[in-house]
């Protein structure tokens, strides 16, 4: 008896001691498989260097119409908004007074054509003096003179249009008695643009005659003009030490305003670049970090971002190409440097 109780007693222990060493297996902590990252090879390419400013994009020609003299306007012969053409007569003032008055000149100028040719023909028979002759020939100068001046005066109350353009809103209505020199309607040439644009000092031996320029239009999306240099200012701006350059734009689309604002890029020369996707970057206390991938583990390694693409980025140092970096994942790398599995970007 005492020997089956010894037995029993003997298995049960086996079998606490089975259990006890399960349980602590099964209490022991599983190793975590590490994080899968997709990573992308580092590569090169050539790129246009690039100065970047602010222009603001004008009409070929803009003039704010104003009449030379007072007088009553008598008639508008213009739609606002629509295109007129160059000498179209556009405002008409009141005339009455200076064509009554040309009239009588012109009555008096046949009367002293008539007179001059009968003593040019007296003069050379020896009828007339020469000193009478050429009184007659000083009367018939000054009529046409005074005439002239007459006509002069007429045209300065007719407003015509200086260059074929579109017309804008008027200030003024049929009736109204214009001052000289009174803002009347603005007329902008749109077959071509120009821009005025800003370059820093420290950039103004970039910029040349005749050089290529991007203009991409901040009020219209995806709209770029082609612009070339037109001309340089030989001086600085006194206020912002800026060296201000004229561009010609000669293709224009019908949305752009006089007075829009662009973006203007100055095609600089090429350079080799190391580019990485813009998802690759990290920042991390204020820089820009890429995880580099090497021996199945990544680390973190800081670098100099430079000119940024649509979804790429150039760096400037930090990187070489062949370097395979991380562009997915980058959220599951809790440590500076850790191992990982590392697939290729999809």
């Amino acid at each position: 008896m005492e020997r089956k109780l010894a037995t029993f007693l003997r298995v049960m222990n086996i079998c606490l001691f089975s259990l006890l060493a399960v349980v602590a297996h099964a209490n022991q902590p599983s190793k975590r498989p590490p994080p899968t990252v997709e990573i992308q090879a580092v590569g090169q390419q050539t790129l246009a260097q690039q100065l970047s400013a602010l222009a603001v994009l004008k009409a070929q020609e803009s003039i704010m119409l104003k009449p030379e003299v007072a007088g009553r306007v008598t008639a508008i012969n213009f739609n606002e908004g629509q295109v007129v053409k160059e000498k179209q007569l556009l405002i008409q003032l009141d005339d009455d007074l200076l064509k009554a008055e040309l009239a009588t000149y012109q009555a008096s100028l046949d009367l002293a054509q008539t007179e001059y040719q009968r003593y040019q023909a007296l003069v050379k028979e020896q009828q007339v003096s020469v000193l009478d002759y050429e009184r007659k020939k000083a009367e018939l100068a000054q009529i046409k003179a005074s005439m002239a001046l007459v006509q002069a005066k007429i045209r300065q109350k007719q407003i015509r249009a200086p260059f074929t353009g579109v017309i804008g809103l008027r200030q003024f209505s049929i009736g109204d008695v214009l001052q000289a020199n009174q803002n009347l309607v603005r007329l902008n040439k749109m077959n071509a643009l120009k821009a005025e644009i800003k370059i820093p000092e420290t950039h103004s031996q970039s910029v040349f005659v005749k050089q290529t320029v991007n203009l991409q239009v901040d009020g219209l999306a995806n709209l770029v003009l082609k612009g070339q240099v037109a001309a340089i200012e030989p001086s600085l701006d006194a206020n912002t030490r800026a060296l201000i350059v004229r561009v010609n734009i000669p293709q224009v689309d019908s949305r752009v305003r006089d007075g829009m604002t662009a973006r203007a890029s100055f095609v600089l020369g090429q350079q080799q670049a190391i580019i990485v996707p813009e998802q690759a970057l990290v920042a991390q206390g204020g820089k820009f970090v890429v995880f580099v991938f090497n021996n199945n583990e990544v680390k973190a390694t800081p670098v100099e971002v430079g000119q940024r693409q649509v979804g790429q980025v150039v760096i400037n140092k930090g990187l070489q190409v062949g370097d395979r970096v991380v562009v997915s994942g980058q959220n599951k790398l809790s440590k500076p440097q850790m191992p990982v599995k590392a697939i290729p970007v999809q």
